[in-house]
């Protein structure tokens, strides 16, 4: 457990180096997807909530030091890990993999979806933006976040998730 702990905490921190200076320079209507989400959600469900919790303290500290909105990431991505930890997958589980796979998606979805919410709120409190312009920015960005989780899960937490 302390060796994948160590190999997941710097593999989350050269994940938010990416999403900083890589991934959110790829902007699709205004938005990017989200690949520290999508990994805080991934810990979440093969490790549980306090694990998901943990790690998206961890990620929303690395982010919010590279972003310079240190409080606003902490909280989001926090909350993503608990929010995805609801979807935890326990290792003596007999679960399918099409359930685990159900399991993966859920979790990333719904941690993409509360995350951008509360970001978009947060970060836009003084601007007041319309109802329509944050269900536009909220929605493209879970969709290109759950497509980046799709492409993810084919390529790599398939065989990991599959295994446990």
């Amino acid at each position: 457990m302390f060796k994948h702990t160590i190999l997941d905490t710097f593999l989350l921190i050269v994940l938010c180096i990416i999403q900083q200076y890589a991934v959110s320079r790829l902007v699709i209507f205004g938005v990017f997807p989200d690949i520290v989400t999508i990994y805080i959600a991934f810990t979440a469900i093969r490790y549980g909530q306090k694990q998901g919790t943990t790690y998206g303290f961890m990620a929303g500290i690395a982010t919010g030091i590279l972003s310079g909105s240190i409080g606003t990431e902490t909280l989001t991505k926090t909350i993503e890990g608990f929010v995805a930890g609801y979807f935890y997958i326990p290792e003596d589980s007999h679960a399918s993999s099409r359930q685990k796979k159900q399991m993966y998606y859920k979790g990333v979805l719904l941690a993409s979806v509360i995350g951008r919410v509360l970001y978009t709120l947060m970060i836009n409190v003084l601007s007041l933006p319309t109802t329509l312009h944050m269900t536009y920015s909220i929605g493209v960005a879970t969709l290109l976040t759950m497509i980046v989780a799709v492409f993810a899960y084919q390529m790599f937490f398939k065989k990991i998730l599959v295994n446990n």
